[in-house]
């Protein structure tokens, strides 16, 4: 570290900024140069000057990463149609201020049922309008794209949430694309289409589309040789049918439709992300699979929120009368991130959906990074579930077996250790890298597991689910595993003994992140528990025995009403 020129850990730290796909390697030089915590001359206070440095160089690296990530976000949101449309569009952050606007905004929105103020506010004169905004760029209304009308005012705006974007700068404060949509348009969608959307008939079908084309209804007569008569009554009969009270709100809810269909993704086309506002005007999501009058079982997925995918299953839970209520953490999906938050944390937020559904003590059953929500919430609550379920959970750092991780994640721990700025720097570049290139971290992350992990990620299948799923998972941004990583680097600060319903604990014996002596040492720390070990099966073990073990965590004897001041005897 003495000259920074000529030293190659530094030159590859500014080279992983320029190609994130390779901070697997940046992160294999740093941990072998932290592994001497003293300078060459054997000056241990040298080598906290030398950690200085690297970080120095670090942040300068991260610095530079984000300024590129900007603008590759920035493009892909201005591309995401905004300056190809012909109505006035404004970017909105959450508190609905307009961040940036197109020309077409400035010009038309001085007055109206929607003013763009001087100091990027926005005025509504329909109030029903402005909560429907709000909701959206709240995520309360889920991240599909919406279509807000104003019949009072003749307006109507598309709405299209934006995932968040992790660079710095007001790119990142982007929560919602508006569409201030007006009756004329050069864009207008086919016959085709509008008849398929709103149920019109072929001739109908035709008109509304000439007037989206052109505004006008003698026009389009003329075009269609037909009377202006014709027109006119055919006019009236699509309108009835589409609710709309004036050929501008007629037209503007064609185009919005029409657009809805065209710009949603094809992944938010299938299971809903549901949402609940909590008291504290957070928004707590869930997704719901199986049969919707079976049994409620909630369940918890995997540090990053991508494992597994539960439509896989959907058909066994229809099969077998279950109700899978998938929550969703905050900071990941659409509930809202939490700053600070703890393990413990979580239990009133799982108390208020189930308040809110309608549900008492169901079964909960957590995987991996769910397992300490899971465990915290079971512990100080001890009449929210019924039983809990754990598979291949993650353990409280009492219990890590901290020489039998994988190589990465070993890595990661070595420079946690060292200094926790090391970890989360690395951790930035290493996220914009899985970002840019998920595949070739997963093939690097696959050579440290078992066989049988090694399986599930060479699956083409199973790998394109989940890299869908971190797709969605990561809609406000990724920070969200950096933040989780280190919380579970701290003490839970929850007594698990004091968990009084049947537990069910299944663990793999060549797990390479939790260790198989760690998932024991979690189990014997808690009352009633049955565990259960398997050869050959590591971290990704859900998708061979999820169904096993669901069917045996439904079968465990349950209480019917749980008492604190007991202790149950373990069973392990």
């Amino acid at each position: 570290m003495q000259d920074d020129n000529n030293n190659d850990l530094i030159g590859r730290i500014y080279e992983t900024a320029l190609s994130p796909g390779d901070w697997v390697d940046l992160l294999d030089t740093l941990t072998g140069w932290s592994a001497d915590p003293v300078d060459a001359g054997g000056d241990p206070a040298g080598g906290a000057v030398a950690v200085d440095r690297l970080v120095e160089h670090l942040e300068r690296a991260v610095r530079s990463s984000a300024y590129m990530h900007a603008l590759e976000d920035r493009t892909h949101i201005l591309n995401t149609m905004y300056n190809q449309m012909p109505w006035p569009m404004l970017m909105l952050d959450e508190r609905m201020q307009c961040l940036e606007c197109n020309p077409a905004a400035r010009q038309g929105l001085r007055e109206g049922a929607v003013t763009l103020l001087d100091d990027g506010s926005l005025r509504f004169t329909d109030p029903a309008l402005k909560l429907g905004v709000k909701r959206v760029t709240t995520l309360a209304g889920g991240r599909r794209t919406q279509l807000l009308s104003s019949q009072r005012d003749a307006v109507t705006l598309l709405c299209m949430p934006v995932r968040k974007s992790d660079a710095p700068g007001r790119i990142a404060r982007v929560r919602t694309i508006v569409w201030v949509l007006a009756g004329h348009s050069l864009v207008a969608p086919s016959p085709e289409s509008l008849k398929a959307i709103f149920n019109i008939t072929h001739a109908e079908a035709r008109l509304l589309h000439l007037l989206c084309k052109i505004g006008n209804v003698s026009q389009s007569a003329e075009l269609l040789s037909v009377s202006v008569h014709t027109a006119r009554t055919q006019l009236k009969s699509i309108m009835a049918k589409l609710n709309a009270n004036s050929q501008v709100q007629l037209v503007s809810q064609a185009m919005g439709h029409a657009l809805v269909q065209t710009v949603q993704p094809p992944a938010l086309r299938q299971t809903p992300e549901r949402t609940l506002t909590l008291a504290d005007g957070r928004v707590l999501s869930w997704f719901e699979y199986g049969a919707p009058d079976g049994r409620p079982v909630l369940t918890l997925d995997n540090l990053g929120g991508t494992i597994p995918d539960h439509r896989l299953f959907e058909n066994w839970y229809r099969e077998k009368g279950l109700r899978m209520i998938l929550i969703v953490r905050p900071g990941y999906g659409l509930s809202t991130a939490q700053p600070d938050m703890e393990f413990r944390d979580f239990g009133p937020d799982i108390r208020a959906l189930c308040r809110h559904l309608e549900i008492e003590r169901p079964p909960m059953a957590a995987y991996c990074g769910g397992g300490p929500y899971a465990l915290c919430a079971a512990a100080q609550y001890p009449d929210l579930f019924e039983r809990l379920g754990l598979i291949a959970s993650t353990v409280p750092i009492e219990h890590f077996e901290l020489d039998k991780l994988d190589r990465i994640h070993a890595m990661f721990l070595r420079l946690f250790r060292r200094d926790p700025r090391l970890f989360v720097l690395i951790g930035r570049l290493a996220l914009r890298g899985v970002q840019r290139a998920p595949e070739k971290y997963f093939a690097r992350l696959a050579k440290s597991l078992c066989a049988d992990d090694q399986a599930v990620l060479g699956d083409p299948d199973l790998l394109a689910r989940l890299i869908e799923r971190m797709e969605l998972s990561h809609f406000q941004g990724a920070r969200i595993i950096i933040d989780e990583y280190l919380r579970m680097q701290h003490p839970w600060h929850v007594d698990l003994s004091r968990i009084t319903v049947p537990i069910l604990h299944w663990h793999g014996e060549d797990d390479r992140i939790i260790s198989i002596g760690s998932a024991r040492g979690l189990a014997a720390s808690m009352p009633n528990v049955t565990f259960r070990s398997f050869p050959g099966l590591g971290r990704f073990m859900v998708y061979r025995v999820w169904k096993a073990f669901l069917t045996e965590l439904l079968e465990l004897p349950g209480e019917a009403a749980p008492d604190v001041t007991r202790r149950l005897p373990t069973a392990v």
